[in-house]
């Protein structure tokens, strides 16, 4: 049920529009042939100015019935669509009473545009009024009670098809509005679904320059922390004593060779993980044995513990825990002056894996929030992990991941 007829008035759609060249055709059609059978019955011919009288309520009816209704229509004022409606309604009975119901026609057109613009029962109610004013006009004519009833089916046959084919126009007008709004929020959608993607499509793309940058400062960044450190032994030692030291710097020369490299074999690792075809890793125990044997090489006494019975982890869990002990060793060489490390692995936990790295370095008042700490905390949040840094001044610095596994 429309709106406007239920009583209720909440919220109200606006006013619809139907006047267009079809419908003014069609009003113009009505209403002529109203005039026109009207025109030529003996009543009408015989009183003077009778179809000068008839032809302007015709065409007085005609304006309201198309540029007067057109008008409030597009202005989408229900309360003018209404008066014109009426204003229809009291010609068209004006005229078919006059007549004695042979401008009847008129009463279809009004049945229609009330058919259109009323609620169910308005409608209703302005059909019944249109065949209680024909059946009136009817009545008066001065003919057998066969013609009458004649008359009176074929006006009401002709109502009843004009509500019943209006009722249908209004649906397929209301189907027609309907499809139009929701091409306009699919468009609408299109539009939302289009923007959504592509604001997806950067942050994707920011994650995986995040994601690279991970990679080259954990991976080349422990090789050349590393090179760096060997390097400057073997520039200690050469500057000391040269002849005495010079296994000494070639030693430290060629473990710089030899972490160049593995930096070499890191980026081409990196690269193909970039690609999809990242060659297998190591296990995880022996990967952190080589970090360890690195690190103690540079000269930082570092060891390596492990706790309960260890076992094989998913591949990103296990790259998870050795980057993060790698960032952890870079850190401790590179900032925390410490003289021992103790990477420390624990299998103790059923369904989780921790692994702590310690030194006895200056430590730090607060961890700061460097791009290694980022990396790791990043790469814990990936892996379903969590990140806990200690450290304080003179108390060493200590990073311990747990991940599932």
């Amino acid at each position: 049920m429309d709106l406007e007829a239920s009583g209720e008035g909440a919220v109200r759609a606006p006013v619809r529009r139907f006047v267009g060249p079809g419908y003014v055709l069609a009003f113009v059609a009505v209403t002529v042939g109203g005039f026109a059978q009207a025109a030529t019955t003996p009543r009408v011919l015989a009183g003077r100015g009778a179809v000068v009288g008839l032809a302007l309520v015709a065409a007085l009816y005609a304006v309201l019935g198309t540029l007067v209704l057109h008008r409030a229509e597009r202005r989408g004022s229900r309360r003018a669509v209404h008066l014109v409606i009426a204003a229809l309604g009291a010609l068209g009975a004006g005229a078919t009473l006059a007549t004695q119901g042979y401008a009847s026609m008129m009463l279809l057109a009004v049945v229609a545009v009330g058919v259109m613009h009323l609620g169910t029962r308005a409608s209703l109610a302005a059909t019944v009024a249109a065949s209680v004013v024909a059946l009136v006009a009817f009545a008066e004519r001065d003919a057998l009670w066969s013609a009458f009833v004649q008359a009176e089916i074929a006006f009401g046959s002709g109502i009843a098809f004009v509500f019943v084919f209006s009722r249908i126009a209004r649906r397929e007008h209301r189907a027609r509005a309907d499809n139009d709004r929701l091409v306009c929020e699919l468009a609408d959608a299109n539009l939302r679904l289009t923007e959504q993607a592509s604001h997806t499509e950067q942050l994707a793309r920011a994650e995986e320059r995040n994601r690279i940058a991970r990679e080259i400062h954990d991976g080349l960044g422990h090789y050349l922390t590393v090179v760096h450190v060997q390097l400057e032994a073997a520039r200690g030692y050469l500057a000391g004593d040269p002849e005495r030291a010079i296994d000494r710097a070639l030693g430290a020369v060629a473990k710089s060779q030899h972490l160049t490299h593995e930096g070499l074999c890191e980026i081409r690792r990196s690269v193909a993980l970039l690609r999809g075809s990242a060659p297998a890793r190591p296990p995880l125990l022996e990967a952190l044995g080589a970090l360890v044997e690195d690190s103690a090489a540079a000269g930082l006494a570092t060891t390596l513990r492990v706790e309960g019975t260890p076992r094989r982890l998913a591949e990103p869990i296990e790259f998870t825990l050795y980057r993060a002990a790698q960032e952890a060793l870079t850190n401790a060489r590179r900032h925390a002056r410490a003289s021992r490390v103790t990477v420390a692995l624990g299998f103790t936990a059923a369904a989780a894996v921790r692994l702590r790295v310690d030194d006895d370095g200056v430590g730090a008042s607060a961890p700061g929030d460097g791009f290694g700490l980022s990396g790791m905390r990043e790469r814990a949040e990936i892996a379903g992990g969590t990140l806990a840094v200690t450290t304080g001044p003179n108390q060493g610095f200590a990073v311990e991941l747990e991940v599932p596994g």
